[in-house]
Formats: structure tokens, C-alpha cells, sequence
């Protein structure tokens, strides 16, 4: 395995800071706890709160030295969901998502619009209480107030070197999540993510999501790539691909761990140069080529935890 010299790739590193933006605004929906009431038992209850609010509200985000603002309108209407990001700092930039779909509207360039579908995808978050019990311990830390609201503070305690933990404060009334702060090895905070302001204007309608929307289970891939040997409790969720032609080009797979996740990139060597090493804030890229590949793995997790996905992957022996 080749690794490439570092190279910055603004627009990897832009699209996985929004996506992660969006990811995290549906994270790990907690409810009101009670005193004697086990965190791993309110995840459990709480899976469909986060998606069927409507709510509208201003937040930050911050990484190191650099600090983003961006208000969020989220609304659930009659089963279909629909999300609206706006920056509120920097360049001008919107996201709209609606259910699967996600459009990105880059308003220096007012002919850019990328957009992506998710086929097969139940969502952008996961959420597996079973899984996460076997790579996290949960400890309910106390009360505080966020953006004049009530919430509580469940600290997400990884028991290996391979994820990063997560601080959460979870509004007491709605379950929302209104602070996130990612923490590294030592406990210390890589970024965080807060509400400064918002409106919660009403419970969705009664109409259920189904699971299989809510916690997507390991798919069953039987494609010419092998993945052997991945950090404990991360499974694939998502496979997609692209084609010209007629042949496929490059690959996306999406792993995670319940709250982590990973996307793998591979494409045939003169379809793009892969990135080497970067890291912004949580978001770690890294880059190889493998098999005569192009390979990229992207997510929020260390980098020696990117670094194991890349040794994992090869391509399988023709029969």
C-alpha cells in the first residue's frame, strides 16, 4: 500500500464538514431522564423524537481556532422529512435536504449545485443501542442550560483508542440534542456544535418511521472488494457506486459504528488524485492507493483509525 503526500482537498474537506454538520444536528436523540433511569434505555425510546420535530433555531460550530455560524429549519410533515442550512459566516452556502436527497447551493457560484441520493440509505444518522453498548459506556453527568433551555449532560465514553467520545446536552422537554462537543483520547474538546437560539414549533404527525429508516442493520455486500479485520463494531450500511459507460468507476462505502461513521472512497487511479493525510477538527481524510486504486476514507474518528480501514481493504483473488 502506497500512501500519497499530503494534498489539501478543499472540496472533500468543505462537503464532510457539512455532512457531518447535518449528521450531527440527528444525532443519538435523547430523552428527559429521570434519576434512576438508564441512558442506554432512553436512547432506546428516543429514536424517533429527533426527526419528528419541527424546529427552527440559529447554532455554532467550532473547530480549533475557527468558528461558523448557520441557522437550521427542520420540518416534518405527514411522513416526509425536509432540512434547510444556511451559513451565517464565511462564504454563502445552503444545504437543502429532503428525506434522502441532499442539494448543496454555493452562492459565489451561482451555477453550483451538487446533489446527492442515497439509494437504499435510511438516513443520514444511525443509531444501534446494541451496538453502541459494546464500544461505549454511557454516564448521565448533570444539568445545564443551552440557548435558555433546560438539558441534560450524557457523557459517551468510548472504551478503545479507535473513536472519539461525545459530551451531549439533550434539551429536558423535547429530547433534542442543542450542544454536542466531541472529545479526543484525553478527554479534551476536538470540536463542538450549539444552539444559540431556537424555536421548537411542534411534534411531527403520529405517522411512524419505519425502523429499517431509523437504525440501518449491516448490509450484505458480495462485491470484489474485502474489508477484514475493521476496528470492533463499525459494519457497513451503505454501498453505492458510479458508472461510465456501462463500467463503474468508483465506489462509496459507509461504515459505522453506531455513532461514527466512516465513508471509503475508491476510484480507478485516473478518475481523481487521492488526498494524503488531513485533519479538520474531527474530520480526518486520508488517502492510499491499494490494489492499483485510488482509496479515501473520510469520517470523524482518529487517524489511526483511518489508517486500519485503509490496511483492511483489498481488492478479492478472481476465482
Amino acid at each position: 500500500m502506497k500512501t500519497h503526500s499530503a494534498r489539501p482537498q478543499a472540496d472533500v474537506i468543505r462537503h464532510s464538514l457539512l455532512l457531518l454538520i447535518c449528521t450531527t444536528l440527528l444525532v443519538t436523540p435523547l430523552a428527559s431522564p429521570g434519576a434512576e433511569e438508564d441512558p442506554l434505555e432512553i436512547l432506546n425510546r428516543m429514536q424517533q423524537t429527533v426527526r419528528q420535530l419541527s424546529y427552527e433555531g440559529d447554532f455554532v460550530y467550532q473547530y480549533g481556532d475557527v468558528l461558523n455560524a448557520m441557522h437550521i429549519n427542520h420540518d416534518w410533515q405527514e411522513g416526509n422529512e425536509r432540512e434547510y442550512l444556511r451559513t451565517l459566516t464565511g462564504p454563502s452556502r445552503e444545504v437543502v435536504r429532503d428525506n434522502f436527497t441532499m442539494a448543496q447551493f454555493d452562492q459565489q457560484k451561482p451555477a453550483s449545485v451538487s446533489e446527492r441520493r442515497r439509494r437504499n440509505a435510511p438516513t443520514l444518522v444511525t443509531f444501534d443501542p446494541e451496538r453502541l453498548s459494546a464500544v461505549y459506556d454511557f454516564r448521565i453527568l448533570g444539568k445545564d442550560r443551552v440557548a435558555g433551555r433546560e438539558t441534560t449532560i450524557v457523557l459517551v465514553q468510548p472504551r478503545d483508542e479507535m473513536r472519539y467520545g461525545h459530551r451531549l446536552y439533550i434539551d429536558s422537554e423535547t429530547a433534542l440534542p442543542l450542544r454536542r462537543v466531541v472529545l479526543d483520547r484525553q478527554g479534551k474538546p476536538i470540536s463542538q456544535l450549539m444552539f444559540t437560539s431556537i424555536s421548537i414549533r411542534k411534534m411531527g404527525d403520529n405517522k411512524q418511521v419505519p425502523p429499517n429508516e431509523i437504525q440501518p442493520g449491516p448490509i450484505d455486500y458480495r462485491g470484489k472488494w474485502s474489508f477484514e479485520g475493521l476496528p470492533e463494531g463499525f459494519v457497513m450500511e451503505i454501498h453505492d457506486s458510479s458508472e461510465q459507460e456501462g463500467v463503474v468507476r468508483s465506489e462509496q462505502f459507509v461504515f459505522s459504528d453506531g455513532i461514527a461513521r466512516l465513508s471509503l472512497y475508491i476510484e480507478d487511479r485516473d478518475v481523481a488524485n487521492a488526498p494524503g493525510q488531513s485533519v479538520v477538527g474531527p474530520v480526518g481524510i486520508l488517502g492510499a492507493e491499494v490494489d492499483g486504486h485510488r482509496v479515501t476514507v473520510v469520517g470523524e474518528a482518529p487517524i489511526e483509525t483511518l489508517k486500519h480501514f485503509l490496511k483492511s481493504t483489498r481488492l478479492k483473488e478472481s476465482p
